[in-house]
């Protein structure tokens, strides 16, 4: 009976380093801009570590959220703002995004989130 609880326990732990070892470190990098009704323009966030690790992989993600309590100006319709490219930029080394607001004159500007990943490769000993 100890045999085989002692070996359940010796597999789950085996189990537990080896995905432990087969999963990287996710880093992220957020920013939140304004956009002005009318205007369309680029921004860009930095992968965190870029370039740093072999074998590391990166992602980035872009939200258009309503403007902030304290902005001024009429509602914007988020449906009239449009992500009209994203991707990286810079060998890699930075997400962006070029977004168009097409709201009219006098609406609040909108906030445009911006999320670049990192996923580190298992064993970089980054931690």
């Amino acid at each position: 009976m100890r045999i085989v609880a002692l070996t359940v326990s010796l597999l789950t732990l085996a189990a537990g380093i080896a995905l432990a070892a087969a999963g990287g470190k996710t880093l992220h990098h957020t920013s939140t801009f304004k956009l002005a009704a009318g205007r369309t323009k680029e921004f860009s966030v930095a992968y965190p570590d870029a370039l740093e690790f072999g074998g590391a992989t990166y992602a980035g993600r872009v939200r258009i959220l309503g403007p902030s309590a304290s902005e001024r100006g009429s509602a914007p319709a988020l449906d009239k703002v449009h992500i009209t490219s994203q991707g990286s930029t810079l060998g890699d080394s930075q997400y962006s995004a070029r977004v168009k607001n097409a709201n009219r004159a006098g609406t609040a500007p909108v906030r445009v989130l911006i999320t670049a990943t990192t996923t580190l490769p298992a064993g970089t000993g980054r931690g």
